[in-house]
């Protein structure tokens, strides 16, 4: 069985990034479907569900991004009538550590 790769830092800041950008762009209100939110996701990534969008019943203007095991990577709220997101936990892949130089 394939299954699908977690996803990467690089993608869910650039999915939260297009999910902030475009609410705003285009004013939108608390009240918004899940399967708009995951419309601009997949969207982002090229047509693959890597990373899922989750809403609360009862909290309107407020979704989180997580993976296929439910795990938080990032949330988005609207706030003063503007949308903002941040990402959560820790980055999902190391850093670049420099060689020290030399042989």
């Amino acid at each position: 069985m394939n299954e699908t790769p977690q996803p990467t830092d690089v993608e869910v800041t650039r999915s939260l990034a297009a999910l902030i950008s475009t609410l705003n762009d285009q004013g939108a209100g608390d009240d918004i479907a899940r399967e708009r939110l995951q419309g601009i996701v997949t969207g982002t990534l090229g047509g693959e569900e890597r990373i899922l969008v989750a809403v609360g019943a009862g909290e309107p203007g407020v979704a989180r991004l997580t993976d296929r095991r439910h795990a938080v990577l990032a949330r988005l709220q609207r706030r003063e009538g503007r949308w903002v997101g941040e990402r959560a936990g820790a980055p999902l892949t190391g850093g670049y550590i420099p060689s020290s130089g030399g042989a």
